[in-house]
């Protein structure tokens, strides 16, 4: 009997069949769902720990200290000795790169060897050194001049120091040895630069290094019609030497070369000019120059004006181009330093003779606020192309309104460590030691009141003692004088070292609302013996 199964052709075999097969895709449908709901949250958590963690990072270094700010500027400082290399008299900074720095910037001074010296014991504004000016900019020299009576005898070290309340500018030391560099020529040529057969020019050159004076020669026997022997150069008032070439000497037109020879510090130095002579036969005689203040000076301080300069040419070159630069010297009363401003006229000029032009500089001078008690060059250089140049100046003398004075009530006593000398209470009396100032500035606009403050010295002639007191600052009302006792009120002076004599010197710086306006220095010559 044959047995019968569930084969493949049962019925009900099939149907169980795909049941199960039902069941077990079911199952890992199932599976596959729950596996890419499981990826996707841990995708989100990934990124959201990301985030918390860049977060927490990024607000960490976020609450670092700013780094303080770095300074960009350079400078490059140069001490300025006597003629006779023993004394430092002024101190130069040169603005070599960077931005430009507020005139409120303090430059301090600190020396080795003289440390009670008066130029350093107070800081000085950076706008001193740059004629007042509102910032030191690039390629500009900061210059600071020491009181004649400075004993700054070399060697000696100074150490400078440009700082704001926030940066350190700059400092450096610098060694007051003497060091003896020789001479190198760094510019030269000539005004004008091409000048006509037979026309007066001026050869010039900038030397830098040890110079000793008398040594600077030029050599123009290369040129047609000039001499061949060494002619000497002078230094003039803008630090270039210089030697006039005399009318009618040049005889030929063309390109030559003069030579400059200088000598210093056991080194000499040589080097060649160019001197291009043109064809035509001129003369400068036609060209002249005249110069006035516009308006013209002030008699009061704060007003500031344009420099102007009248240039008459009497020849008939036509279209020429004309250059012309002024310059604005102040020099202040006593021992201080000159305020000397360059300005450009504008570019662009021509002239045609004969005629007689205006031109004025291209900003007001720089020199606005005159500063009181001070005299004053204005010069201008014009220059004609082809024709050649001639210079112009005016001299005036700004009001003497505020004044001072330093003296000693006795001219001639015995000093305190002698016996029998000046006492300061009993007999006999020492005397004191006052500086009286008049404020004379009662016109129109002048300020109720000024301040003055400075310092005086007492030398005495055998250079074996000095004396320095401060005057603080101090108030004079407008049209009345104070005196001030600077040893002290009641307090008199009695110097412990015999003279024989004593040169007493103030020097006051004078301002109003905190703008220097002036200063005022005095000298008065007492016998101590």
């Amino acid at each position: 009997m044959e047995s019968v199964g569930r084969g493949p052709t049962d019925p009900r075999a099939r149907r169980s069949a795909g049941t199960s097969v039902a069941r077990a895709g079911r199952r890992r449908g199932r599976r596959r769902g729950r596996r890419a709901v499981s990826d996707v949250v841990a995708t989100i958590i990934l990124l959201a720990l990301t985030v918390t963690l860049f977060a927490s990072i990024f607000a960490f270094v976020s609450s670092f200290p700013a780094p303080p700010a770095q300074n960009t500027n350079q400078f490059q400082a140069s001490l300025v000795r006597s003629a006779n290399g023993t004394y430092i008299t002024g101190i130069t900074i040169l603005h070599l790169a960077g931005p430009t720095v507020p005139a409120s910037v303090l430059v301090y001074f600190k020396s080795a060897n003289y440390p009670n010296a008066p130029e350093f014991a107070n800081p000085i504004p950076v706008g001193w050194g740059i004629g007042n000016a509102s910032g030191w900019n690039l390629g500009q020299t900061w210059t600071w001049n020491f009181p004649t009576h400075t004993p700054d005898k070399l060697p000696d070290q100074i150490t400078i120091y440009v700082v704001s309340p926030t940066q350190l500018y700059y400092s450096v030391i610098l060694p007051g040895q003497l060091i003896q560099v020789g001479p190198t020529v760094v510019d030269s040529g000539t005004t004008p630069a091409n000048p006509g057969i037979g026309q007066t020019f001026v050869v010039w050159a900038s030397i830098s290094g040890t110079v000793t004076a008398g040594s600077v020669y030029v050599n123009l026997g290369g040129v047609p019609g000039l001499s061949g022997t060494n002619q000497a150069m002078t230094l003039n008032s803008l630090g270039l030497w210089q030697y006039t070439v005399p009318s009618g000497g040049t005889t030929a037109a063309g390109t030559y070369f003069a030579f400059i020879t200088a000598g210093g510090a056991g080194l000499n130095t040589t080097a060649a000019v160019t001197v291009t002579v043109a064809s035509t036969v001129v003369s400068s005689a036609s060209l002249s120059v005249s110069v006035v203040l516009v308006p013209q000076p002030p008699t009061l301080p704060g007003t500031s004006g344009y420099l102007a300069a009248v240039v008459t040419y009497t020849g008939s070159v036509s279209g020429a181009a004309l250059t012309v630069t002024f310059w604005a010297n102040q020099t202040p009363g006593g021992p201080w330093k000159t305020n000397s401003t360059q300005l450009a006229g504008p570019t662009g000029l021509t002239i045609s003779g004969p005629t007689s032009v205006t031109v004025y500089s291209t900003t007001p001078s720089t020199l606005s606020a005159w500063l009181l008690n001070s005299t004053v060059v204005i010069r201008a250089s014009a220059t004609v192309a082809g024709v050649g140049s001639a210079q112009g100046s005016t001299t005036f003398g700004t009001a003497n309104l505020i004044q001072g004075i330093v003296f000693s009530t006795s001219t001639s006593f015995t000093h305190n460590g002698a016996t029998g000398g000046c006492k300061t209470t009993g007999s006999p009396l020492c005397p004191f030691l006052n500086v009286t100032v008049w404020d004379n500035w009662t016109a129109t606009g002048a300020p109720a009141s000024i301040s003055v403050s400075g310092t005086v010295t007492a030398n005495n002639s055998a250079g074996t003692k000095q004396y320095t007191y401060t005057i603080g600052a101090t108030t004079v009302t407008s049209g009345s004088s104070t005196t001030v006792d600077p040893v002290g009120t009641k307090t008199r002076w009695a110097p412990t070292v015999a003279g024989p004599t004593y040169t007493l010197s103030v020097w006051l710086k004078v301002t109003n609302g905190g703008v220097v306006i002036g200063y005022i220095y005095d000298t008065f010559v007492v016998t101590v013996s």
